[in-house]
């Protein structure tokens, strides 16, 4: 059985290699220049005044597309390069629950920039807003897991505490503020942890108290 290669000089497996590569780089250029369809992640990037309002849930980050593009394109879009995120201005006023498809499909589509969307992942963008609200409420004792009144009374410092956060979750905070006392606390002086709601932010962490038994 004859072997025609096995005679061959080194240079030949080089020349037959480059030649090889050569063609798998020319298929590979020829196929990306061809226009495909493919699913994206587009980042967004939202604006809105943060210092007045809150977003009571988290706002999404990216939104899957459907489009169609030339291969270079999309390569480089899916590996992140050349995707600008889409830049969104929603009017933050309390009660709006989304963002309508005119608004930030048009900021998609100026993102994507040579790209042609053809399947949006859904009409709207569900949002709520809310405006920041502070209230001033005074410190009391939590009442026990088992209902009883609480072992101790307790003399605050500070009395009271601001808190600050959505309007609708501040307006709905109990009046006296209740701080726990955590398990095996003895009477005399304690630092107390001040808990909130989420998104709700309390002037202190803790407070300080002088417990003393009933």
């Amino acid at each position: 059985m004859v072997h025609p290669f096995i005679s061959q000089e080194p240079v030949f497996y080089r020349a037959a290699a480059a030649c090889l590569l050569a063609a798998g780089l020319f298929w590979q250029m020829n196929a990306l220049n061809k226009t495909y369809s493919t699913r994206l992640s587009c980042p967004l990037a939202w604006h809105y005044d943060t210092a007045r309002y809150v977003s009571l849930r988290p706002l999404p980050a990216a939104v899957p597309v459907v489009v169609t593009g030339q291969g270079w394109r999309l390569l480089r879009a899916n590996l992140g390069m050349g995707l600008h995120p889409a830049e969104l201005h929603p009017v933050p006023r309390p009660g709006t629950r989304y963002l309508s498809a005119s608004t930030w499909q048009h900021s998609l589509q100026r993102a994507l920039e040579g790209l042609q969307v053809d399947e949006w992942a859904s009409d709207t963008l569900r949002l709520t807003f809310d405006r920041y609200a502070t209230r001033r409420l005074p410190l009391a004792l939590a009442a026990p897991d088992s209902g009883r009144a609480p072992a101790y009374t307790a003399r605050f410092e500070p009395t009271s505490l601001t808190f600050r956060g959505p309007a609708s979750v501040v307006a709905r905070l109990p009046n006296p503020y209740p701080v726990a006392v955590p398990a095996g606390t003895g009477p005399g002086a304690a630092r107390l942890a001040v808990r909130a709601p989420a998104l709700v932010r309390p002037a202190a962490a803790q407070v300080r108290a002088e417990l003393r038994p009933r």
